[in-house]
């Protein structure tokens, strides 16, 4: 009976340090796969509309940048639905209480709303090799917006440098002060597109970075 109890427990140990191994080894493959589309990053977008399908409308209203988006040199911090669903879910509110009348996408000012969504666009190629600077990478958006991006790595157990990376991607607003700044963080990074680099920014954001409401409710 003995034995049996310490076969038993000695089984235990083994699965247990296999599973943790089998953890370990996904974190460290998803780190160093290479994700790779062979569209370009507006047919990425389209790829997935359930994920993008606000972002794409909102590119839609200005041809030329969703041209541009599609055959030039570009690196988006994208925005998912859920950002834009906040975002207007919670100037409804305000509006309700306001008696205003409610707005959507297709509502919204183009010129307020070409200003917020060229923060989350370079002209650069800009993957996280580019912010292993100490105080990360300030990034010039659209229109000479300045942003910020710093790369955050998780260290994966058993691997030195192994891990998930996380970038904090901030709207500085004009300040070198830190405190001053809006900040979002990315699920995904470094999805290449033919033309294009996509990280994908965290289902929490709030689209435009703490002005939606301001420049919307008038």
């Amino acid at each position: 009976m003995k034995q049996q109890s310490i076969l038993f427990v000695i089984m235990l140990l083994v699965t247990a340090s296999l599973l943790s191994c089998a953890k370990t080894d996904g974190y460290y493959d998803y780190e160093n796969k290479e994700n790779i589309f062979t569209g370009n990053t507006i047919e990425y977008f389209q790829s997935k509309p359930q994920v993008y399908d606000s972002l794409l409308t909102v590119l839609n209203k200005f041809p030329a940048l969703r041209d541009s988006i599609a055959t030039t040199a570009t690196t988006i911090f994208a925005p998912t639905n859920s950002s834009f669903h906040s975002a207007i879910t919670n100037l409804n509110l305000v509006r309700k209480t306001q008696n205003k009348p409610l707005l959507y996408i297709r509502d919204l000012d183009p010129v307020q709303l070409d200003t917020l969504i060229s923060k989350y666009i370079s002209k650069d190629l800009v993957t996280t090799d580019s912010m292993l600077f100490v105080d990360g990478l300030f990034i010039n958006a659209r229109y000479n917006q300045d942003m910020h991006a710093q790369r955050l790595k998780q260290e994966s157990s058993g691997f030195v440098g192994g891990g998930l990376v996380t970038v904090y991607y901030s709207d500085t607003k004009g300040s070198n002060f830190q405190s001053q700044w809006t900040r979002t963080t990315t699920q995904a990074v470094n999805i290449k597109t033919s033309n294009g680099v996509v990280h994908i920014l965290n289902n929490g954001h709030e689209f435009g970075f703490g002005e939606f409401l301001t420049r919307f409710n008038k």
